[in-house]
């Protein structure tokens, strides 16, 4: 289960019940923008920035303005960029007198981008080269030199906005690799939405109540605790499967970059989900603050489909996979099998660890060592040989696990930087399925669900037991989907997500259902034939 978010006294709204009434209050008289509004407030949060794609008229400077409001004492910049644009309209111009008296080449930024809070820059690919390079140095490291000082602006986003993506060949690569979230605003689509927009009179704003102002204490306050937020094994599967899905699409669409995720944005991508989870009140990233992504991982209008194709496929990728081998495994349950000789000897033990259960990302767990549940770095496995090496074992206070490392020739162990306490050497050696340690050999625990179908010894046994087998397998399968969708989906109501994104998870979730009913037949029909 989800540790949840510990709240203060000292603010009354929990930070998911703070944002869903700005979000309310910032959306009035304004139709079908809720989740860009949403997504807004949350790029804010978490200081990442944000370029909204569409045509005018359709909102786009009218989020960054209501942003400004929610933040006590905020200050905002707004700017239509035109190839004729300087650095003056922008970063404020040169103070005359300091030039002439002290000799010193300084802007006046008061009322420029360089003190603002919120930023909006509309049609930004039309700023020259002077002004983009400026805004790289401002948008990364929240810098701005001014003459021989150094300002550390206070921008917590910068949304930009053109009805275009940035041209290609033209050095835009680097600016637009900045703007993390990217969203489409289009025109009013429901017909009931348009009749109350034409028809509304434009009344004022009602007045935000002093308690949903986000005050600089309420935004460190939520920047400092979100970075504490941990993230669920079922989000890191997804993330391994979506990386490997771009790879291989960029290499079929010719390494043209258009579905190049750079390091740099992965990790903003992190910093973005731990904040969504922490403001709807959790302590961990679940599959719907990866979902975000979605809005996020495309640099081509055209490559969308293919970019939300793999998000669903990743959060599904793992039942699939192991729905796909039980099918196989019924496919050859029911096969007549000839029996040779290579059939019916054992199958080659494991020796690269490809079999073995992670733990942590980066442990395999020693089956039934007598210190108790021990952990084994799956790194120095992989260097390890049947020669016998020295090795430390330790309780990891940070982990709270016991781990057994080994000992670099000529590099000490710090105990201080490995959080390590009752440190014990070991003498380690590989060995099949597991290692040797101070004489004794392990075994490492293996992936559940291959070991009862993979393996070719499965084909020797007889066929109820086989049977059987393959049925716990299901079940253990189903179960975790289960489990996972139980923990992600079941009444989900992050609220950054917008019903259209909610309508591509259920769409998998039927589909992934489908297949597990069919499996389910298989086995049932596989069940009455033996009997």
């Amino acid at each position: 289960m989800a540790k949840k978010v510990r709240t203060k006294s000292l603010f009354p709204l929990t930070p998911k019940e703070h944002i869903r009434q700005l979000v309310e209050w910032m959306s009035q008289g304004v139709y079908e923008k809720e989740q860009i509004i949403a997504v807004a407030l949350l790029c804010a949060v978490a200081g990442e920035n944000m370029f909204l794609l569409g045509p005018p008229g359709t909102a786009k400077s009218m989020v960054a303005s209501r942003l400004k409001m929610v933040f006590k004492d905020g200050k905002s910049f707004d700017y239509l960029m035109s190839r004729f644009s300087t650095p003056d309209e922008i970063f404020g111009p040169i103070s005359i007198s300091r030039l002439k008296n002290d000799d010193r080449y300084e802007r006046l930024t008061a009322g420029y981008l360089p003190e603002a809070d919120v930023v909006f820059l509309d049609e930004i690919w039309k700023a020259g080269p002077s002004i983009q390079n400026t805004l790289l140095t401002v948008i990364n490291e929240h810098i701005f030199y001014n003459g021989g000082q150094i300002m550390h602006t206070p921008m917590k986003v910068l949304i930009a906005a053109s009805n275009e993506l940035p041209a290609k060949d033209e050095g835009l690569e680097a600016l637009w690799d900045r703007f993390l979230v990217r969203m489409v605003s289009n025109c009013i689509e429901s017909d009931s939405s348009f009749f109350k927009m034409i028809k509304g009179a434009g009344a004022d704003m009602s007045e935000l109540s002093e308690s949903l102002y986000i005050t600089d204490e309420i935004y460190s306050g939520w920047q400092n605790e979100s970075k504490n937020v941990g993230i669920q094994d079922s989000v890191v599967n997804a993330i391994k499967h979506i990386r490997k899905s771009f790879a291989a699409l960029e290499k079929e669409d010719g390494n043209q970059l258009r579905y190049y995720i750079s390091d740099r944005r992965w990790r903003k991508a992190y910093r973005l989900m731990q904040t969504s989870a922490f403001l709807n009140g959790r302590m961990e990233i679940n599959l719907s603050d990866y979902l975000l992504l979605i809005h996020s991982f495309w640099n081509d209008v055209e490559c969308i489909p293919n970019v939300l194709n793999a998000f669903t496929s990743s959060i599904s990728d793992t039942v699939l996979k192991g729905l796909a081998k039980i099918d196989k495994s019924i496919r050859q349950l029911m096969t007549p099998q000839q029996q040779t000789a290579q059939q019916s000897t054992p199958s080659r033990l494991n020796t690269d660890g490809n079999d073995f259960a992670e733990y942590d990302y980066f442990y395999y767990l020693v089956e039934n060592y007598p210190a108790g549940d021990t952990y084994f770095s799956k790194w120095d496995y992989a260097a390890l040989s049947n020669q016998t090496r020295d090795g430390v074992r330790y309780y990891d206070s940070k982990r709270k696990k016991i781990i057994i490392h080994t000992i670099v020739p000529g590099r000490p162990f710090d105990a201080k930087s490995q959080n390590a306490s009752n440190l014990t050497k070991v003498k380690i050696q590989r060995c099949q399925n597991g290692a040797i340690i101070d004489g004794t050999p392990y075994a490492f625990r293996r992936k559940a669900a291959q070991s009862a179908t993979s393996s070719e010894s499965l084909q020797t046994l007889p066929v109820y037991q086989r049977v059987y087998l393959i049925q716990d397998v299901f079940r253990t399968c189903v179960e975790e989907w289960e489990k996972s969708v139980s923990s992600n989906w079941a009444d989900c109501d992050n609220i950054f997500l917008s019903p259209n994104d909610l309508a591509l998870v259920n769409k998998m979730l039927k589909d992934v259902s489908e297949q597990i009913k069919t499996i389910e037949v298989k086995l049932n029909n596989v069940v009455m034939l033996i009997k």
